[in-house]
């Protein structure tokens, strides 16, 4: 119980790390590379590793991540998420739609493999919400949302 505690109390703090990075990212008020800077030191302080998880695609990261579909382990299968989806504001903000696009579509991915009303703190969006945001980026991409 108490390895559970910490590791929620340590996904709800980075949660809301992301949070204020995707809205300064939004507001440019932190350049790019900082941003990115302080994306990977979190997936590094996580256990997390961006740059693996971006050599596979979305379906065999999901099995990666989350291996038998009624025992995920929503709190990591969240942070990835969120991570992937900072990382594709941060891609699409310097221009990079290619980027964007491989991660947004991984974050989705990720975030429809979590309960729909899973979230890891009150202050946060649910898995649900972030899925309809999600599917909202990749169809002004003009392709039809990945489920």
């Amino acid at each position: 119980m108490y390895r559970y505690d910490y590791v929620l109390r340590l996904i709800e703090r980075l949660g809301q790390v992301l949070r204020t990075l995707r809205d300064r990212l939004l507001q440019r008020q932190l350049s790019n590379d900082d941003l990115r800077a302080e994306i990977h030191e979190i997936a590094r302080e996580a256990g997390l590793d961006l740059e693996f998880a971006r050599r596979l695609d979305p379906a065999t990261l999901t099995t990666w991540l989350a291996p038998i579909p009624d025992q995920i382990d929503a709190d990591r299968v969240w942070l990835m998420a969120e991570l992937l989806y900072v990382e594709a504001l941060a891609a699409r903000a310097a221009g990079d739609e290619r980027q964007a696009d491989s991660d947004l579509r991984r974050s989705l991915a990720l975030f429809g493999r979590i309960p729909a009303g899973w979230r890891p703190g009150m202050d946060l969006p649910s898995a649900g919400d972030r899925v309809a945001e999600l599917q909202a980026l990749v169809r002004e991409d003009g392709d039809p949302p990945a489920t």
